[in-house]
């Protein structure tokens, strides 16, 4: 006789099965799974080297193949926008994106793009395709790049906006405003460009990235991946910094089903996990958010090995760490004497202070908006990074919480609503309208249009 399942059990297998059509489908472009592990503290942003002296003005770069397009953007309430776009490769393979409207209004918005595992091919960012035509419909210029490198590209991004900014001026002649914006690892791109190279910008807008406070951020994917260990015994080999080469390489095929089955089986052990790691999930929605949420966070420690190389050493430190939160001050001493403890490599530990954490302190207009449930990066880097800044900056800065789970989930309005308040910040006398007429899930662009007008290859 069969025994019935839960709706937990239901909605876990049916996780599994999206999770890995969604990991089978983006495996040759974002997850890249094979060969050396890439960065477990990356996947969505995080280092690089440590390049501290970047340089502002590089030799001119040229393309070695560039695809011109003509775009028709119709908005929800049927206003019409021309833009040509340029999507063209670099001599060192960097991709990079340029959209120009008919109507341009002088000013440009460049877009520093979120993580990409170390082992994926270059690539522009899927959401490109969604901010350039939303944008060029109220007449700004928009730009991106792939980045020069994947993984961790913190150091490395930062000057590949610079580059990429350069690259614009040449082609298209020096704009009256250029605003540095970024998602998630180009967050904190768009945070320390802004905090270190203020002259370059107009102003910065950060969405959801790790810019309060570093350390702890990557801690929490540690603590994360211990906590299940302890919890959830023998579904995962190796260690929170020893990930074996087979789990990468079977990660979506036996690892994501492991780990479904496992939390369907003890419903009340993967609360507790969730709560003693801090992760959120949404109230409203616990049969999906809850599997979504264990798997993606357990998903980055794939990436610990380019991590450990990048830094100088391994990053993760609970050492010292005191665990709580399950309920019971007994079970916490259980759970503080089970879990496996490790502590950082002084040189990583050095490395993360001196040049991936943030200091609060700019010269330039900076908006920073993150989701009050976000899984990844987590939405007390938004109340952190506002805690350092100093009382005279206040009037250039803005931190703008939208309610809901899930990393990097904005609108097409609320993307709008976060840039008219930079816009009020920056003091321009311009008015940025949103479109009459939009969806419900709060969406301005109906279509999009493409005809491809020139292809050269060198």
């Amino acid at each position: 006789m069969k025994t019935a399942r839960s709706p937990f059990q239901k909605v876990c297998q049916a996780t599994g099965k999206i999770m890995l059509t969604y990991y089978q489908e983006k495996r040759h472009r974002l997850l890249a799974l094979r060969g050396v592990a890439a960065t477990w503290l990356c996947l969505l942003l995080l280092l690089t080297r440590c390049q501290p002296y970047l340089e502002e003005a590089p030799e001119p770069v040229t393309t070695t193949n560039t695809t011109l397009t003509k775009q028709i953007i119709t908005a929800m309430d049927g206003t019409i926008a021309h833009a040509e776009t340029t999507l063209g490769t670099l001599q060192n393979g960097e991709l990079i994106f340029i959209s120009v409207p008919e109507n341009w209004n002088g000013e440009l918005i460049l877009y520093a793009p979120g993580y990409t595992p170390a082992f994926a091919d270059l690539h522009i960012a899927p959401e490109a395709s969604t901010y350039g035509p939303l944008f060029n419909l109220f007449g700004y210029a928009f730009a991106t790049t792939s980045y020069s490198e994947n993984g961790l590209a913190i150091q490395s991004g930062i000057q590949d906006m610079i580059n990429l900014r350069n690259l614009f001026i040449e082609e298209y002649g020096e704009p009256t405003e250029i605003y540095l914006t970024g998602a998630s690892e180009g967050g904190l791109v768009t945070t320390l460009a802004v905090e270190r190279y203020p002259e370059l910008w107009s102003g910065g807008i950060s969405l959801c990235g790790p810019c309060g406070d570093f350390q702890q951020q990557l801690n929490y994917y540690g603590h994360f991946r211990v906590l299940f260990d302890y919890l959830f015994p023998g579904v995962l080999p190796g260690t929170v910094v020893d990930v074996p080469q087979a789990m990468i390489d079977n990660w979506q095929t036996v690892y994501i089903p492991a780990i479904l089955f496992a939390i369907s089986q003890d419903p009340a052990k993967t609360l507790l996990l969730l709560n003693v790691a801090g992760a959120p999930y949404d109230p409203a929605n616990p049969l999906t958010t809850i599997p979504q949420t264990v798997v993606q966070v357990l998903t980055y420690n794939l990436f610990i090995h380019d991590a450990v190389e990048k830094l100088g050493g391994q990053p993760f430190d609970n050492k010292d760490y005191v665990y709580s939160g399950t309920g019971s001050p007994a079970t916490d001493l259980l759970l503080n004497e089970g879990v496996q403890r490790y502590s950082a490599d002084k040189e990583a530990a050095k490395t993360i202070k001196k040049f991936y954490e943030t200091s609060g302190n700019f010269k330039i207009p900076l908006v920073k908006s993150h989701t009050t449930l976000d899984h990844i990066q987590l939405f007390r880097n938004l109340l952190q990074y506002e805690a350092k800044v100093p009382t005279g900056k206040t009037s250039l800065f803005a931190a703008i919480p939208v309610e809901g789970y899930g990393h990097c989930t904005f609108t097409n309005v609320q993307v709008i609503d976060i840039f008219t308040t930079f816009i009020e910040k920056i003091g321009a006398s311009k008015q940025h309208p949103l479109a009459k007429v939009k969806d419900v899930n709060g969406q301005i662009i109906s279509s999009v249009r493409e005809e491809k007008v020139l292809v050269t290859v060198k």
